[in-house]
């Protein structure tokens, strides 16, 4: 081959190699208060390994998954990741989360995400986080307490400025230790109250102000259907006939809105007329009569 020829084939190579360069698509920016990376959703999956892992952080850039992430059918605006089913339950791993973007101060991006998963669990678990988003790194600063269903399931969630709104469905255990009293009340959930996935008595609604970083308890609505003692179940708890007795009290009277204070008078309540000495399991069962 000649040098005309030479010259003229690395010429069409080079003009080619442009080409394609033009053709390649630029990475896609992503926009503040979106939580996104490289103008896709963050992957569940990507989520999920940070909220497991040991440091509390992971580089998008550098995470990798075979999984698929789609937006939920179930919960309009949340993304999720499926895994195969697992045979031996019949239920299929998954991971879910709904992003709410703080206002932006022109740093790290802050986001609150509300995520719910399930690894095999009888019911599904829920927890909030608190992270920040710079360039690739996703960084966990915070983490609540995880729920599930009855027990402390989380529901209602929803940014307002600085402010984040948020319900927890609550077990009699887990009303009663809301209360603010001098002495704490003394109880064992799985003994002497209901204490399950099943067992929904309430609502507790909550803000976490992020400017302030503390979540303070607004209102526990209760709910409108009495409860009632089931023969060879509610026994089995040394004072749940008794817990029933006051709930359907305040149902009657129409108290289902409750403040702090409320909760604190609903405790107190219970603690004198249901655990106060002379009154155990046998004598107030007479007194439910």
């Amino acid at each position: 081959m000649n040098r005309t020829k030479v010259a003229a084939a690395l010429l069409a190579a080079l003009a080619l190699l442009g080409g394609a360069a033009a053709c390649k698509t630029p990475a896609a920016e992503d926009v503040p208060g979106e939580f996104t990376f490289r103008g896709t959703a963050v992957h569940p999956a990507a989520v999920s390994a940070m909220y497991r892992s040991g440091t509390g952080q992971i580089d998008l850039a550098a995470f990798e998954t075979s999984l698929a992430a789609v937006q939920w059918e179930a919960q309009p605006g949340w993304w999720v990741t499926e895994s195969e089913e697992d045979p031996a339950t019949g239920r299929a791993p998954f991971f879910a989360y709904a992003a709410f973007a703080a206002p932006l101060t022109g740093g790290a991006e802050t986001y609150i995400l509300s995520i719910t998963f399930n690894t095999g669990e009888p019911a599904d678990v829920d927890n909030i986080l608190l992270l920040q988003k710079s360039g690739s790194w996703l960084g966990l600063v915070r983490a609540w307490e995880e729920g599930s269903a009855c027990d402390g399931g989380i529901m209602a969630q929803r940014m307002e400025g600085d402010e984040f709104f948020y319900s927890r469905e609550l077990t009699p255990s887990a009303l009663l230790g809301l209360a603010i009293l001098d002495t704490p009340l003394e109880l064992n959930p799985h003994e002497d109250l209901e204490a399950t996935t099943e067992s929904c008595f309430a609502a507790a609604n909550y803000v976490y102000s992020l400017t302030q970083d503390r979540a303070d308890l607004i209102s526990v609505r209760l709910y409108d259907e009495p409860a009632v003692d089931e023969k060879g179940r509610t026994e089995r708890f040394r004072y749940q006939s008794c817990f029933n007795r006051i709930y359907n009290a305040y149902l009657a009277e129409g108290k289902t809105a409750l403040s702090p204070k409320d909760v604190d008078e609903f405790a107190a309540r219970f603690r004198d007329e249901c655990l106060k000495p002379g009154r155990g399991p046998e004598a107030q069962a007479a007194v439910d009569k």
